[in-house]
């Protein structure tokens, strides 16, 4: 149940409650005031009535006491009986009622009056209607008593109550209404409405709209509740504001710790990588001085008695009456020959030390060098070779020897990676401090697990007895060792790129490497 409903049924209740006993007591002060007039009226009409009976003479008869009775009864309406009671020789009773025979009756010399009566008596009777009954005594001349009787008609007093009793009913129920109304609109312009702004406020308030205020218009209690309504609202919002400006400082720190995490791992992982090509490279390291050792005592224990082969075949292939399928089985030995002193050399040579030398060059003389030592090497598949040279840098140092062995070993590389109809495309450009050479192919590419490991010593993708895997560490040795770096870039099916970075001014005093030998890979 709502407020205003409770207020009005309160407010009614108690108006209604009050209207009842006020008009409960109006009617009985006008019950009792009339009641007293009447009274009062009797008292004087019997009293007067007295005085006139005890005017008359002691030897006044029966009918003289009846005309005097009878002659009230016709003066005064309000009348409805008279009665008198006369002591004497032989008690006499008068009785005139109203529109009735007056009756004078001689009562029995047994019949005994009060010997006291008080000055005055009243009795209320309803028989016939409401009345009132005054006794009083009555002082006759001589020696007799009597005693007056006199019934006095209330219908006039009760006919004014009832009158009264509406009337204040009537008026009663309209001070009722107004009243319930006035005091409803009162109440509800004072407290109810006042207490629905302040309940609106507060729905406001918990749908989430801190800057809601209450209008305060007095200083009463309702004033007080929304002036404390008010203050509590101004503490929220300004609590909710420092939260808020928490909260954001907080997702700003946890932004800002979130992004700096994010570069402390990425510099993480680009250390791991660091960290995993440093060990790599120096696993390659490891196996290169081990590999040195190794073709140190392979030099020792083959070098000689392979030299010495060649040199028979040589002999042999200068006779002139050889059948051609012995020379052409000789021209095989002799290029096996050859091709293991290569291997031997290759091993030997990877694990020397020099100091690159840092002369003036020609760029594209050492491209064009290794293009053709290349095409010498393979004659079908030289002219599968693309040159594009850009202007010739006039300052470029470097040792060109070096540079040289690198090409003509991507060069190798790339024509094995071709099948025939296959491109090989050479280029040198030189930009700002850096000069730039690609060896690009249309081979069959490089799968990504291999790419990882391509540069790692005997790490070949040609096959078993193809490649030693020295070729591609071997250029990874040299370009540092000139200062610069190697690169690959490869998609399957679609071929491969090498970029060399070398720095135009030579190579810094602290880069010396162990140096490594051109190797066919």
């Amino acid at each position: 149940m709502k407020i205003r409903t409770k207020v009005w049924l309160l407010v009614a209740i108690s108006v209604a409650i009050t209207s009842g006993a006020g008009l409960w007591l109006q009617r009985y002060t006008v019950r009792q005031k009339l009641t007293q007039h009447a009274q009062d009226a009797a008292k004087e009409i019997g009293t007067e009535v007295a005085q006139a009976l005890a005017a008359l003479e002691p030897d006044a008869e029966d009918r003289d006491l009846a005309l005097v009775i009878g002659s009230y009864m016709k003066r005064h309406p309000n009348i409805q009986r008279l009665q008198l009671l006369v002591k004497r020789e032989s008690p006499l009773r008068i009785v005139a009622p109203r529109d009735e025979r007056l009756e004078i009756t001689r009562l029995g010399p047994n019949y005994r009056l009060p010997e006291r009566l008080p000055e005055y008596r009243y009795t209320r009777q309803d028989e016939g209607g409401e009345s009132l009954s005054l006794e009083m005594p009555v002082k006759l001349k001589g020696p007799w008593r009597a005693t007056l009787s006199l019934q006095w008609r209330l219908n006039a007093v009760e006919t004014l109550v009832q009158l009264t009793e509406q009337t204040a009913l009537i008026l009663g129920i309209a001070q009722l209404i107004a009243m319930v109304v006035l005091a409803l609109l009162i109440i509800d312009r004072v407290v109810v409405h006042r207490l629905e702004t302040l309940a609106v406020a507060m729905r406001d308030v918990q749908g989430g709209d801190l800057d809601r205020r209450v209008p305060v218009d007095s200083k009463d209690e309702v004033g007080r509740l929304s002036q404390g309504f008010n203050r509590m609202l101004d503490q929220l919002s300004s609590a909710d504001k420092e939260i808020r400006a928490f909260s954001q400082r907080l997702a700003d720190e946890i932004e800002a710790a979130t992004q700096d995490l994010s570069r402390k791992n990425l510099a993480l992982a680009q250390l791991n990588r660091l960290l995993n090509d440093l060990r790599r490279e120096n696993a390659s390291k490891v196996r290169l001085a081990t590999l040195g050792q190794l073709a140190a005592q392979l030099a020792h224990e083959i070098g000689t008695p392979l030299s010495s082969v060649s040199g028979h075949l040589q002999l042999a292939q200068l006779q002139r009456d050889l059948p051609p399928g012995l020379r052409e089985r000789l021209d095989v030995a002799t290029r096996e020959i050859a091709r293991i002193g290569r291997i031997v050399r290759d091993y030997l040579d990877s694990t020397r030390s020099l100091e690159p030398e840092k002369k003036s060059a020609s760029l594209s003389r050492i491209v064009t060098e290794a293009v053709e030592v290349t095409r010498g090497v393979d004659a079908a598949g030289g002219d599968a070779i693309d040159v594009s040279l850009g202007p010739d840098p006039v300052d470029f140092v470097t040792d060109a020897g070096l540079l040289r062995q690198i090409l003509i070993n991507l060069l190798t590389n790339a024509l094995d990676a071709v099948e025939p109809g296959g491109r090989v495309r050479v280029s040198a450009s030189s930009e700002n401090e850096t000069v730039l050479l690609t060896v690009s192919d249309t081979g069959l590419g490089i799968a990504p697990d291999d790419l990882r490991r391509i540069f790692e010593p005997f790490y070949t993708t040609k096959g078993r007895g193809k490649g030693t895997g020295l070729g591609l560490a071997i250029c990874r040795e040299l370009t540092a060792a000139l200062g610069g770096a190697i690169s690959v870039e490869s998609t399957p099916g679609k071929g491969s790129t090498f970029t060399l970075r070398l720095p135009r001014k030579g190579a810094p005093a602290d880069s010396d490497v162990p140096r490594a030998a051109a190797a066919t890979a």
